[in-house]
């Protein structure tokens, strides 16, 4: 999360937002999608440079043309995060990430190097709330994928 993008902003690879925003619908089913969304303030995205180009602080009532002249289209939904919003998310995601870490250490130690001929699965303990990690590798690639069965707790897939 971060100040400029949206709070319900949740990716393109989702059909609806978290408030409930269908984006095909909103802003349209082709290829630019990604050019019109208004989920972003000003210019922080990553994919070339696209955004739509409003200032921070101004407000996201209008249409705003982008640089190859499509129309951005508003969103009544959108919504800055506040200062403590981000600063919790940012807490929240590291301690995730430790967490995620020391359960992929765990998968490490129980991979087969070079991969397998087979497909492996075990169930192990869990490193992090001592319940039911499930691992799997893959004979085709020699992935580890993990996932334990306490809800929240953690899963990953390389």
């Amino acid at each position: 999360m971060n100040k400029g993008k949206c709070i319900h902003y949740n990716g393109i690879s989702n059909e609806v937002c978290h408030a409930g925003v269908f984006y095909k619908s909103a802003f349209g089913a082709d290829d630019g999608i990604f050019l019109r969304l208004p989920c972003f303030l000003y210019d922080e995205r990553p994919a070339h440079g696209r955004g739509t180009y409003i200032k921070p602080g101004e407000a996201v009532v209008r249409k705003e043309i982008d640089r190859r002249g499509q129309t951005m289209i508003p969103c009544d939904k959108f919504l800055e995060p506040t200062d403590e919003q981000v600063e919790q998310d940012r807490i929240e995601t590291e301690a995730h990430m430790q967490k995620t870490v020391a359960a992929i250490r765990i998968a490490g130690a129980w991979r087969i190097k070079p991969k397998p001929t087979h497909d492996r699965r075990e169930v192990v303990e869990c490193p992090i709330c001592k319940g039911r990690l499930h691992l799997s590798q893959s004979a085709y690639n020699g992935h580890v994928h993990g996932k334990c069965e306490t809800q929240d707790c953690v899963s990953w897939m390389e």
